[in-house]
């Protein structure tokens, strides 16, 4: 390994594959050897006559010299022959951290091919605390363009670049789970494979989606995604289009995050990939610990929501306590008027009772609306946080208050079928709306058909009248019937205070 001395800097170039290196043998493009060496013999890429000047080894590439007077060493590596990435397996990427010094502070990948994100990745994944750009977010997709329009360009995000909190000591990761997998769902996708898919040895799954984390709803899917991650099965949920996130705006969205799925939200499924495979492989955690490490941004490999990245850190404590320490000028007011109400949803975002607390302890309302009327209230409830949304109600939230839909907190959990904070509520005196109401008896019926006994449940517990018709007058109960759905049959008719309407005649 070529070491620095004077106005140096050094790197690590790893050649990973790819048709880049390849030659044509016997009428086939085959792995390969000796890329260093071809390269020795450019001046482009080396110069010799340096090298021979400081006995550098072999291996060692020394770029020409440039106007920044420093000179840029590029120790090679490669396996002989490095295996073509599709048969590349964790054992490769050890091999390679064994081979490599912890005193090399830049890292430079050459892959070429289909599977040259897979490098990026593999990369991402073992290399903490090393500043070289990494793309962690890549992935690959077909070349198009018509004749004259470029097919790639290159450059750099700059507005998406971190800047690093801090210097550290480069640390390679080696522990990494193999027995993870990749599941694209579509439509019509059996359960009965969906189950022998998620059998052991099998722990991680990375779920290729619809849309926006969406997928089928047909109950006994659902039920095998649930009864998985019941018995320790990690399950992220990641979208297989090429921009956007997994979110929760639709019901089939929520019913994935209600099996209790993890949202990848814009990771890339190769990035998902690996990053599942670090996180089971990191020792001593608990489950619970490895779902938010999942859900929190390692390696620039997600976009969290903006509530989200304020969290990270305890950074959203630092900045409400910075708010409030501000005197009593007119433009300290107007900020704290401006900026309080979104942190404070954003710490009922995150469960974060001891920012709510420092809220109570100053005498700030926390009755706060943001732009769109949402209330620290209705975002606990929609999450699903219990002991924030008992701590709002004894502090004296409104139970009762609108958001600019006219959507309470007690109908987010109930969409959420969050059955402990339905229950807080109710205790406190909520009520669905009229409003809410309207369209009750239509939903009720969905949710029968689809054997949703989670979701029916949840209305039921709201105060909703389970004997509601829908537009063409049946009721759940009459649904869930004709469908043979006997277990929701039995369900439906525990609840004693609903009355089923007989169907108006056409």
């Amino acid at each position: 390994m070529a070491r620095a001395t004077g106005p140096e800097r050094r790197l690590l170039a790893i050649y990973t594959g790819g048709t880049i290196g390849m030659r044509s043998e016997g009428g086939v493009l085959v792995p390969g050897r000796g890329l260093a060496a071809v390269l020795r013999t450019l001046h482009m890429f080396h110069d010799e006559e340096y090298a021979r000047a400081h006995s550098l080894p072999e291996d060692t590439l020394v770029l020409p010299d440039t106007t920044h007077s420093t000179r840029a060493l590029l120790s090679s590596m490669a396996q002989t022959p490095w295996p073509l990435l599709p048969q590349c397996s964790l054992s490769c990427w050890k091999t390679c951290r064994n081979r490599s010094s912890s005193q090399v502070p830049r890292y430079l990948s050459m892959h070429c091919g289909v599977t040259a994100v897979r490098t990026c990745w593999g990369l991402c994944s073992w290399l903490a605390n090393t500043s070289s750009l990494r793309s962690a977010c890549s992935s690959r997709i077909s070349s198009s363009g018509a004749t004259g329009q470029p097919r790639w360009t290159l450059g750099v995000n700059r507005e998406l670049v971190r800047k690093a909190c801090g210097k550290s000591h480069l640390v390679v990761h080696s522990s990494m789970e193999p027995d993870v997998g990749l599941l694209r769902l579509y439509p019509g996708i059996p359960a009965s494979l969906v189950r022998t898919f998620l059998q052991p040895p099998l722990k991680g799954v990375v779920m290729e989606t619809f849309g926006s984390g969406n997928g089928p709803t047909k109950p006994d899917l659902l039920q095998e995604l649930r009864v998985a991650a019941e018995q320790g099965l990690i399950i992220v949920n990641c979208t297989h289009c090429l921009q956007g996130a997994v979110t929760s705006d639709y019901a089939s969205g929520m019913a994935m995050a209600g099996a209790g799925i993890v949202s990848g939200f814009d990771m890339t499924s190769e990035a998902a990939l690996a990053k599942l495979s670090y996180v089971l492989g990191q020792p001593g955690l608990s489950l619970n610990d490895r779902k938010k490490l999942l859900a929190k941004d390692l390696r620039g490999e997600m976009t969290l929501p903006a509530t989200d990245v304020l969290l990270q850190d305890g950074m959203l404590g630092c900045r409400v306590a910075w708010l409030l320490s501000m005197n009593g000028s007119q433009e300290a007011d107007t900020m704290k008027d401006v900026l309080l109400p979104g942190l404070a949803l954003a710490a009922a975002h995150a469960g974060d009772l001891d920012t709510l607390q420092a809220f109570v302890e100053l005498d700030r309302d926390l009755n706060l609306k943001d732009y769109s009327g949402q209330t620290p209230l209705h975002v606990a409830a929609r999450r699903g946080h219990a002991a924030v949304v008992a701590m709002l109600l004894q502090r004296g939230a409104d139970v009762d208050a609108r958001n600019e839909d006219g959507q309470s907190p007690l109908l987010l959990a109930v969409r959420g079928r969050h059955q402990s904070v339905i229950g807080l509520l109710r205790a406190a005196g909520a009520r669905l709306s009229p409003q809410e109401l309207e369209d009750v008896g239509t939903e009720l019926c969905r949710l029968a058909s689809r054997a949703d006994s989670e979701g029916l449940r949840a209305w039921w517990q709201a105060g909703a009248d389970m004997g509601q018709p829908d537009y063409d007058g049946h009721c759940a109960l009459q649904v869930a019937e004709a469908a043979g759905n006997a277990d929701v049959v039995a369900l439906l008719q525990s609840f004693k205070d609903s009355v089923c309407a007989q169907p108006q005649p056409h």
